[in-house]
């Protein structure tokens, strides 16, 4: 098996994008039932200007987050799966 190791740098960074991206997520979906933007702001501890600038996000914007998230996710995952027949064993699980 290979020797498989990702720098800690790489996965600090890409758990706070996703991270980032989650609270961002749960923030628009939190908008869209009406929630106070002062709530949110105290829940998410997303800065009160993002959370305006959320107000606007419509589904199109949504599907880009979800796409972003996912191509980011590949992205490590390839650096993670580098023995293709790895790979395809666990795309079965």
């Amino acid at each position: 098996m290979n020797n498989l190791s990702i720098p800690a740098q790489t996965l600090q960074e890409a758990w706070e994008k996703g991270l980032q991206q989650g609270l961002t997520q749960v923030a628009v979906n939190m908008l869209r039932e009406g929630i106070e933007l002062d709530f949110i702001v105290k829940l998410t501890g997303l800065p009160l200007e993002v959370v305006k600038n959320l107000q606007t996000v419509d589904t199109d914007d949504d599907k880009i987050l979800v796409k972003e998230f996912l191509q980011m996710s590949q992205s490590l995952l390839n650096k993670i799966w580098l023995n293709p027949e790895e790979d395809e064993a666990w795309k079965d699980l």
